[in-house]
């Protein structure tokens, strides 16, 4: 009886996983620890040259994962599947390090710990989104809720879906934080007109606005701690 022939990958891909499990990803070159994930969608074909393929196409490692599950299946090769696994890695990745924060006991009493909770609620976001953080007295976070995803900028819908988040969680501080996809971590005259807004909308409920921060990328901005801005808060 002939034997059966083993997949001409698979001793590559023990290899590969072996090194990883000794060295970490730190040893890879982007297009090799893309190759190891693409293991996981695609079991018979060299997924190295479709790494490779992906980063010319949308031009970096990091641009892989931010570009869309459509943009990504017009590389040849990727099926929806491959697609999902791909989009789902900084999704999970922003999960695990909101996890890793322990929002449970999770104090937001300065800017700079502010920005450092929200830049990760952000990862793989290509579309705007809205947060509120809602807090206790001792702005003792509550529960981060998404009042917006899209393109949705309507500054009323905004404030109904917030005064919803906060009347549920019985905040009395809030934070309301978006993000800027494409652009700089700068209030735009939009931005600043609905925050006068959405704090006079919240001091009649009795709740503090207490900033709103713009992310974009790893970069955040606290308009209430900046000299232009902090008067909206007072």
């Amino acid at each position: 009886m002939e034997e059966k022939q083993a997949h001409p990958h698979s001793g590559h891909r023990a290899r590969v996983k072996a090194r990883f499990l000794r060295e970490g990803l730190d040893a890879f070159e982007d297009h090799n620890a893309l190759e190891l994930l693409l293991f996981y969608a695609i079991p018979q074909r060299d997924t190295n040259e479709l790494a490779h393929k992906l980063i010319s196409a949308f031009g970096s490692f990091s641009a892989v994962f931010d570009a869309s599950v459509e943009s990504l299946m017009q590389v040849g090769g990727i099926t929806e599947n491959t697609a999902i696994l791909i989009k789902l890695i900084p999704a999970l990745y922003g999960k695990y390090a909101q996890s890793k924060q322990g929002a449970e006991t999770l104090f937001l009493k300065t800017a700079q710990a502010t920005g450092e909770y929200l830049v990760p609620q952000f990862v793989g976001q290509n579309a705007e989104r809205f947060l509120a953080i809602c807090m206790n007295h001792k702005c003792k976070v509550l529960k981060t809720v998404v009042i917006s995803d899209g393109t949705v900028n309507s500054t009323a819908l905004r404030s109904r879906k917030l005064a919803e988040a906060v009347i549920h969680t019985g905040a009395t501080h809030v934070i309301v934080a978006h993000n800027h996809p494409e652009g700089v971590a700068a209030p735009s005259m939009q931005d600043v007109e609905a925050t006068r807004y959405l704090f006079s909308m919240l001091k009649n409920l009795g709740v503090k606005l207490n900033d709103h921060i713009i992310v974009a990328g790893e970069d955040w901005f606290s308009m209430a701690t900046s000299k232009k801005f902090k008067s909206i808060f007072l």
